[in-house]
């Protein structure tokens, strides 16, 4: 999960207060000494009401189900840290391709009629780069269409940030998709009221989409939209390991509002990814032929526009001569970027050998380097 919060606002503030309120409830309350923190959630939420009812008025249901997905989206699978961000920010410079914007996904009850002057207020709260990997944050880069979700429903598995020790019940419920046929019902309709009105401020246009959870979700995207891509992209999984428990390290003082064990969090984030990797490794194989390119972070970090022309040739994806130029234009801009430098160390990888295994031999990778000694890996 990659959040676009600062420090000074939880991710999810702008969430309706129908929302917090069940999700307080269902989790048992939130203790005392977060009361404080929750207080400034609760006010934020409130003060944006008139302008979740605006857009409900002039955006409301009967008129938003009539806004038509007219191609599949392109998903991009890949868990937390595998640089999914990284190929997100490329195909996003496709002019063929719509997003969900980071604004978007933060004031998601109310963007389309809240451009402007609340995309400016968000612009200046935010930080001009991510804390947990020093990659730039901007309201106008693509985000998560989870984050979006959330911000709408209680429907998300990226709720666990907020009630970490509730993590694999939402990882259950709402990323391995373990839901009965109302709950599925209810989060259908919460996901395409996303993805419409992405497509509406898109002009239409095709979505490309990246939410680490969707890896859990491929059946269930195929029965949404049949015609739907995907680009699986996979990293080196001790390296991953490395990156997820630094991203936590900075992300859940932002949003947490109960107390968790450090080691409760790994436990649960290691049962997360075996999860939704076996998921996925079951769910492929329905994919319909032409529907599915792979890639390896280190191949599209090495090599990106020869591994971007393969991936848009194996899905038959139009407009590469298009997208190339701002591809590379974009490309020059991360001249200047510094990935942060993780030391794998035996535990790790004793660890990730572990819990993930299975998908260390499935990708035929090893210990960076080769190594059992505690060499350095780099991350982004």
């Amino acid at each position: 999960m990659e959040t676009a919060g600062n420090s000074g606002q939880h991710v999810f503030s702008m969430a309706p207060l129908k929302v917090w309120l069940r999700l307080i409830a269902g989790n048992g309350g939130v203790p005392p000494r977060y009361w404080g923190k929750l207080a400034k959630v609760l006010a934020i939420s409130a003060l944006m009401t008139p302008l979740r009812v605006a857009e409900r008025l002039r955006y409301g249901p009967s008129r938003m189900a009539r806004v038509a997905i007219d191609e599949a989206p392109l998903y991009i699978h890949g868990f937390g840290r595998s640089g999914t961000t990284h190929l997100h920010n490329l195909l996003a410079q496709d002019p063929g391709f719509g997003i969900v914007s980071t604004f978007q996904a933060i004031a998601a009850p109310m963007f389309l009629i809240a451009r402007g002057r609340l995309e400016r207020l968000v612009a200046n709260g935010m930080p001009a780069k991510r804390p947990m990997d020093n990659m730039a944050v901007s309201v106008e880069l693509p985000q998560e269409e989870e984050i979006a979700l959330a911000n709408t429903s209680h429907l998300s598995f990226v709720h666990h940030l907020s009630f970490p020790n509730r993590a694999r019940e939402y990882q259950e419920k709402y990323a391995t998709m373990r839901l009965t046929s109302s709950e599925m019902a209810r989060w259908r309709r919460a996901y395409l009221d996303v993805l419409r009105k992405a497509t509406l401020a898109s002009g239409g246009r095709r979505l490309v989409l990246k939410s680490p959870t969707n890896l859990g979700r491929t059946a269930e995207l195929l029965r949404l939209f049949p015609d739907a891509k995907f680009i699986h992209i996979v990293r080196n999984p001790y390296v991953v390991y490395r990156s997820m428990t630094n991203l936590y390290r900075h992300v859940l003082p932002i949003c947490q509002l109960e107390d968790a064990d450090p080691e409760d969090v790994v436990a649960s984030m290691l049962d997360s990814y075996a999860a939704m990797m076996r998921q996925y490794m079951k769910d492929r194989e329905s994919i319909p032929k032409g529907h599915l390119a792979e890639v390896r972070f280190e191949d599209l970090e090495r090599a990106p526009l020869a591994e971007l022309e393969r991936l848009y040739d194996e899905l038959g994806l139009p407009g590469w001569e298009q997208a190339r130029q701002p591809i590379t234009d974009y490309l020059g801009t991360l001249s200047g970027y510094r990935k942060n430098t993780y030391r794998i160390d035996p535990e790790t990888i004793d660890v990730v050998d572990r819990n993930w295994g299975f998908a260390v031999e499935a990708w035929g990778y090893r210990p960076p380097n080769g190594s059992h000694s505690g060499r350095t890996a780099d991350d982004k």
